[in-house]
This record gives C-alpha cells, structure tokens and sequence, in this order.
C-alpha cells in the first residue's frame, strides 16, 4: 500500500469509524447509478468539501467513498479561507483608497 491511499484509509478511519465492509470505493466512484442504504446502526455523520458543501452520510460506505473523494468533518479550516480572502480585500481595499487619496493630493 503506497502512502497516498494509506492516507486515504487513515483519514476514513479518523472520520468513519473501522469496518469490516469490503464494498470497492473504486468500484462506487465508477457506478454513477450506485445508491446507499441507510445503516439505521450508524450514527449520521455531517461531512463538509471545501467549496462550502455539506452532506449528511448514513452509513460507513458512503461516509467513506466521499472521504475518499476529500470530504472532511472539520469545517475550521473552511472558516479560516473565509477569514483570509476578508483580510485579503479589506488590504486590497486600503491600498486603493491611500493611492486614490496621494493622487488627490498631489493635484
């Protein structure tokens, strides 16, 4: 097992939990017609992707093919892009008015 997919499997593990499921994720993420059963045993877990979406996951299987497609549960590192994209226009923003200011100046 190379690196990539054993952190792969670490990260299922850290946010699905351990099974003993021997479903194929690769052969789930070929299948766009695949459908999850809902585990009533699982306890739901919320998964968060970086461009702000959030999914509900109902059983370990579909918990780890969207980990494996690079869902997480912790959503703090999505708040804190939003925090450096604000940051990012509140300097941009400061600069623009401070040139436009010296420009008024110096007429």
């Amino acid at each position: 097992m190379n690196k990539f997919s054993q952190l792969f499997n670490t990260n299922i593990v850290n946010i699905c939990g351990q099974s003993d499921n021997t479903i194929s994720l690769e052969s789930i993420a070929n299948d766009p017609n695949f459908v999850f059963t809902n585990d009533p045993n699982y306890e739901t877990k919320v998964l968060y992707f970086n461009d702000g979406s959030i999914i509900n996951v109902n059983s370990w299987i579909e918990c780890a093919n969207y980990v494996n497609g690079g869902w997480t549960d912790n959503i703090s590192y999505l708040q804190n892009m939003e925090g450096h994209y604000v940051a990012f226009i509140g300097i941009i923003t400061l600069f623009t008015v401070f040139i436009k200011k010296k420009k008024i100046e110096a007429k």
